[in-house]
């Protein structure tokens, strides 16, 4: 059998448990890659080969996996985010790509890159990728990942060792509130928080699919009964945080763009700047800056 027609096989198992057809021969395609350890224009050109020996047992296990509606980043233990490589384990959110939009957002925000010696906070770091992506893209910059679990702070490590940026990004386990009221001693030291916190309404875990309410961590997805619970605490504790003209950037959910607004509206000093949409024209990254004292 050639390992096309194993993918084949394997990409109908894939549906049959559940998986749209597109995503099924993608996914069929890449574990069979991950098992190989083949990029993608070694598997086009040898596809029509019969694998090796030891293809089919390492396959079937991946693909069991697979068809348990486990994640595929969690199979093959990484993802990528922002043309990088990560690794991703059970513990950690799995990094999306509409998240990129608070990297983009950030550069638009502060131009000059190269010179911008950017105090940053990456409130709820997870796997690290905001805060590895902003310290690549602004290498002047001091950045502190914050996160409640040790477990997705070990991870964030890999992540930052991996990227050599472990010189300049700090990990703290905390929760933000209390980390930052410490901050204000010098007043107004961040210029940038950025914070991709859990935003899922309570009521709308159970209808999410089955590779992200049963592999990912509750507690990354648990936004609270509207799913702002968090944001707004992170709304009442930045503005003593951020220097003037210093800016927030949230990600949130679909639906949530208009009570955002009207949350940052009640927050004497922040100011509401817009959003960034995603490519389902979704309100994703909302932008707020601190204004400077009336």
């Amino acid at each position: 059998m050639t390992l096309r027609e194993h993918v084949t096989n394997a990409a109908k198992r894939l549906q049959q448990a559940g998986i749209n057809d597109s995503e099924a021969f993608a996914d069929a395609e890449l574990l069979a890659r991950h098992v190989l350890d083949w990029d993608r224009s070694t598997y086009l050109v040898r596809n029509h080969e019969a694998p090796p020996q030891t293809f089919d047992t390492a396959y079937k296990k991946t693909i069991k996996r697979r068809t348990a509606r486990e994640p595929v980043s969690l199979i093959t233990e990484e993802r990528e985010f922002w043309g990088l490589k990560f690794s991703v384990k059970p513990g950690v959110l799995i990094p999306r790509p509409e998240t990129e939009l608070i990297i983009e957002t950030a550069i638009n925000l502060f131009p000059d890159r190269t010179k911008a010696e950017l105090s940053i906070a990456d409130i709820g770091t997870g796997s690290g990728c905001l805060a590895v992506a902003l310290a690549l893209e602004f290498p002047q910059s001091i950045v502190n990942a914050l996160d409640t679990s040790a477990i997705a702070l070990r991870i964030a490590q890999q992540n930052c060792i991996l990227h050599s940026v472990s010189d300049r990004v700090t990990l703290v386990e905390n929760n933000f509130k209390d980390w930052l009221s410490t901050r204000n001693r010098p007043p107004y030291e961040l210029d940038l928080i950025v914070a991709n916190l859990p935003y899922i309404p309570q009521s709308a875990i159970k209808t999410l699919s089955p590779e992200v309410r049963m592999y990912e961590p509750y507690c990354a997805l648990d936004g609270g009964p509207d799913g702002l619970f968090l944001l707004r605490q992170l709304l009442k504790v930045a503005p003593n945080c951020l220097t003037v003209e210093g800016f927030l950037l949230i990600e949130i959910g679909n639906g949530q763009a208009q009570k955002l607004e009207q949350a940052v509206e009640s927050i004497p000093n922040l100011v509401f700047r817009g959003f960034r949409t995603d490519l389902q024209g979704i309100s994703r990254t909302a932008i707020i800056e601190r204004s400077s004292p009336s």
